[in-house]
C-alpha cells in the first residue's frame, strides 16, 4: 500500500478536474447537516421564582393550534427538501467515486459521463446508505433514551439514579467508539463497492467487511494518515481564516466603538466574501478526501487487481492479419 502516494495522488487528481469540487460537495461523504436551532426569551413579570409551567404549557398549545397550517406546510418542505439532498447526494457520490477511480487510471473522463455514472448506480447507493442508517440506528436510540433517562432522574433528584445512569452512559461510549469506527469504514469501502464493482447494498456491504477483517491495519493507517492530513490542513485554513477574519473584526469594532453604524455594512460584505471562498475550499478537500479513499479502495487487493467494471469499454488496438509482420 502506498500510503503517501494516496495522499499526493489525490491532491493532484482533485486539482486537475475541478468538476469534481461540485459532485463532492454535494455527496456529504464528508459529514454535516442541518443545524436548526431556535430559542425565545419570556418577559419577564417582575418577581424571581420558577416558571408557570401551566401557563407555558398552554400558550405553547395554543400557538400550535394558531400556526398548525403553517407547520405541516414546514414539515413536508423540510421532508422533501431532505429526500431529494438524500437523492442528490447518492447520484453525487457515485459520480465523484467513479471519476477519481477513471482520473487514476488516466482515461479520459469527463462531468457528463460522471452524472450518467451516479444515475445508474443512484438506486444502489440509496439502498447502502439505508442499511448504514439501519445500522447506527439502534446506537442513537439507546443514547436517547440514556439522555432521557438522565433528565428524568436529574428532575426528581434521583442521585443513585443519575449514578448509575452516568457509568452506563460511560460504558455505551466505550462501546460505540469502535463501532462508529466500523460503520466509517464499511461506509467508505461500500460505497466504492457499489460503484466501482457494480454490486447491490446487501453484497457491497459484505464485501465491504470482508476488506475491513481482511485489511484491518491497512485500513487503520490509511485512516490514521488522512486524520493527519485533516489536522495539518485544519491548522492551516485556520491560520489564513484568522489573517482574513482578524482585520474585518478590528475594523467592524472600532466602528461600532464609535458609533457608526457602517459595522453592519462591513460585516455583510465580508460575509458575502469569505462564505463562497469557504465553499470553494470545503467543495476541493471533499474531492481530495474522497479520492483519497478511492485510490486506498483500488490499492488494498495487493496480491490482486480488484474487480473493476468499465463505465466504458477501453479502446481497441487493432491487430495486423495473421502472417503479417508486426510493427
Amino acid at each position: 500500500m502506498p500510503y503517501w502516494e494516496l495522499v499526493t495522488r489525490s491532491f493532484k487528481i482533485s486539482w486537475r478536474h475541478r468538476y469534481m469540487w461540485l459532485l463532492a460537495l454535494f455527496a456529504g461523504e464528508t459529514g454535516g447537516g442541518f443545524n436548526f436551532n431556535s430559542s425565545s426569551t419570556p418577559g419577564t413579570s417582575g418577581r424571581r421564582g420558577s416558571p408557570d409551567l401551566v401557563a407555558i404549557n398552554q400558550q405553547v398549545s395554543q400557538w400550535l393550534s394558531d400556526h398548525i397550517g403553517l407547520i405541516v406546510a414546514a414539515s413536508v418542505a423540510i421532508l422533501l427538501l431532505t429526500v431529494a439532498f438524500f437523492v442528490l447526494a447518492a447520484v453525487c457520490e457515485g459520480a465523484v467515486v467513479r471519476a477519481a477511480a477513471e482520473h487514476d487510471a488516466e482515461r479520459p473522463f469527463g462531468l457528463g459521463m460522471a452524472w450518467r455514472v451516479g444515475m445508474a448506480t443512484m438506486g444502489a447507493m440509496i439502498r447502502f446508505r439505508l442499511l448504514l442508517i439501519a445500522l447506527a440506528l439502534p446506537l442513537l436510540v439507546l443514547f436517547a433514551v440514556l439522555v432521557i433517562g438522565i433528565a428524568m432522574a436529574i428532575g426528581g433528584r434521583s442521585g443513585g439514579e443519575v449514578a448509575v445512569l452516568g457509568v452506563f452512559g460511560l460504558l455505551l461510549v466505550l462501546a460505540a467508539i469502535p463501532y462508529l469506527i466500523a460503520l466509517f469504514f464499511l461506509d467508505r469501502l461500500g460505497t466504492r463497492a457499489v460503484v466501482l464493482e457494480q454490486l447491490g447494498a446487501v453484497a457491497s456491504l459484505r464485501r465491504a467487511y470482508t476488506l475491513l477483517t481482511k485489511r484491518l491495519g491497512r485500513l487503520l493507517l490509511v485512516g490514521l494518515l488522512a486524520i493527519g492530513v485533516a489536522i495539518v490542513l485544519g491548522i492551516g485554513l485556520a491560520i489564513i481564516g484568522a489573517i482574513l477574519v482578524a482585520p474585518v473584526a478590528i475594523l467592524a469594532v472600532a466602528l461600532y466603538a464609535s458609533g457608526s453604524s457602517a459595522w453592519v455594512l462591513v460585516i455583510v460584505l465580508a460575509v458575502l466574501v469569505l462564505v463562497p471562498i469557504l465553499l470553494v475550499i470545503s467543495a476541493f478537500l471533499a474531492a481530495q478526501s474522497s479520492t483519497y479513499w478511492t485510490l486506498a479502495f483500488r490499492r488494498l487487493e495487493i496480491e490482486r487487481p480488484p474487480a473493476y467494471a468499465y463505465a466504458y469499454p477501453p479502446p481497441q488496438i487493432p491487430q495486423p492479419p495473421p502472417g503479417l509482420p508486426t510493427t
